[in-house]
């Protein structure tokens, strides 16, 4: 069953073009009459979604339903095997590869000449595209063909130029990895946050990040990699850690600047743009500079390039669908979100299983929280279901966030069994994971108080008493449940602050 769904999923991720190449593919590879893994994929294709009777009933009596588990694996590796053809120029890696591999052939065929030339090729789009362990490959190559062919090693009788060439890439690649594992770290220590950081040592990994001897001097960065991962470190400690807007967004601006004046970048990983482009749009609302974000925005949606990979594809909506609801919630602007609407629910719909998990379930918040704003509870609804449908392990802050939005819209509709049912759940959910605060403490008496009968006057009172708590205790934490549901600013609006006299 699940190499039949692997399958399924496989076929129905190609393109129309992609299929059309792979029929032309099994018709070079085929004697007589249809090869049998034709007719599966036929079968495969047609479907709606994946019934393993409907497949043996449309197969019939064809001789692939006989053998069906190995015709299903043989389908895919064909798959794979025409995609890899289908797509051989369009990754400098794939590229790379086979002339490393045409190398190797002439070589063994002792046409030694014209394999160094398609060595000389991979080293320079290896070296175009940083690609340090390639490039220390073509090196090896270079130093076989002078040693052994030409019978000359190269050197000046005590360094061997090639060889300090290897130290060098070497450095190249070191510093690529030791930037990226900074990034990496730092990444866990966020994704860590999201828990509640009981302990607290991701928060103290956090702030201690500014300090970090890497991050002290570009010019530490040796690599281009290296340099990228530098500002990415410190926009994101900026934005994350000491909220300082302008900080964010000078290295924001730092990673737009060099991808745009550098088309080697988006070559080498076409995904870096849609990323540098969210998080410069992305400071600039944090900033509050909307001009700046509206006019950059509509490049994030669009591509005016060549036509996208599915990967790319897919990385671009959840990207412009995410950034667009942030815009939204800083702004108070939903023209733009109105405008998209319908596109967005049903895109998101089709796509929801190929988002990143993290992005996915972020997504989908945004937009719950931006309805709920909007007291249009219907479309909140709905984007409530997703939150509901994700591992309550990720994203824990949000899935907490979700029930305290469900415990505002039982309010406002007087469901008071939704709110007793609710608020014990997010009491269960926070304690379960040692997330409790005296924010989300101040949030469970709100609600729990809420769920039984109150006069007017009791109402104003316990909105009073709650509002005043949480400013009693504040947090700048970018994963502090109470903020994320925007329960404060619901309390302003439910209950205006009396105006002192």
């Amino acid at each position: 069953m699940r190499t039949s769904d692997d399958l399924f999923r496989l076929i129905h991720s190609l393109s129309r073009t992609e299929k059309g190449y792979f029929r032309k593919y099994c018709a070079r590879h085929v004697i007589g009459g249809e090869n049998d893994y034709v007719a599966l994929f036929d079968a495969l294709e047609s479907m709606d979604t994946f019934d393993e009777a409907k497949l043996k009933a449309l197969l019939g009596d064809h001789p692939a339903a006989k053998r069906l588990a190995a015709s299903k694996h043989y389908l895919f590796q064909q798959i794979l095997e025409a995609m890899r053809l289908y797509h051989a120029s369009s990754s400098t890696e794939r590229q790379i590869v086979e002339l490393l591999e045409d190398a190797d052939f002439l070589w063994e065929k002792a046409l030694y000449d014209l394999a160094m030339r398609r060595v000389t090729k991979a080293r320079e789009l290896a070296v175009a595209h940083d690609e340090y362990a390639f490039w220390l490959k073509t090196i090896s190559w270079y130093k076989n063909y002078r040693h052994v062919v030409l019978e000359r090693p190269e050197s000046d009788g005590s360094t061997d130029p090639l060889s300090k060439e290897q130290v060098d890439v070497m450095n190249l690649l070191k510093s690529t990895i030791e930037y990226e594992e900074l990034g990496n770290l730092f990444h866990y220590h966020l994704l860590r946050s999201t828990h509640g950081d009981a302990d607290g040592s991701s928060a103290r990994w956090i702030a201690q990040l500014g300090e970090h001897e890497l991050l002290q001097d570009i010019e530490k960065a040796n690599s281009r990699p290296a340099r990228l991962n530098f500002h990415l470190a410190l926009s994101n400690w900026h934005y994350y850690h000491t909220h300082n807007t302008e900080a964010a967004l000078y290295h924001a601006q730092a990673l737009l600047d060099m991808m745009e004046a550098d088309p080697e970048i988006a070559a080498a990983r076409p995904d870096w743009p849609l990323t540098f482009l969210q998080m410069w749009l992305q400071r600039n609302i944090e900033a509050g500079r909307y001009d700046a974000y509206l006019t950059r925005i509509d490049d994030l949606w669009a591509d005016h390039g060549k036509k996208p990979t599915r990967n790319i594809e897919v990385k671009r909506f959840f990207r412009a669908m995410n950034t667009e609801a942030v815009y939204a919630l800083r702004s108070g602007d939903v023209t733009r979100i109105d405008e998209r609407y319908d596109f967005i629910r049903t895109r998101y719909a089709a796509l929801r299983e190929r988002i990143p998990a993290q992005s996915r379930i972020a997504g989908a918040f945004l937009y719950a929280r931006l309805f709920a704003d909007a007291s249009r509870w219907t479309e909140a609804g709905h984007w409530l279901r997703y939150v509901g449908m994700e591992d309550d392990e990720l994203r824990p802050d949000l899935h907490a966030a979700a029930r305290i939005i469900r415990m505002r819209q039982a309010t406002v509709e007087g469901d008071r069994d939704l709110l007793r049912t609710t608020s014990r759940s997010l009491k269960r959910f926070l304690s379960v994971r040692n997330m409790a605060t005296s924010r989300t403490e101040a949030a469970l008496s709100l609600f729990r108080r809420l769920s039984d009968v109150l006069t007017p006057i009791q109402r104003r009172s316990l909105f009073d008493e709650i509002r005043r708590r949480l400013d009693s205790h504040p947090t700048t934490d970018p994963f502090d449940p109470i903020g994320s549901a925007g329960l404060r600013e619901w309390l302003d609006v439910i209950a205006p602050p009396r105006q002192e006299r």
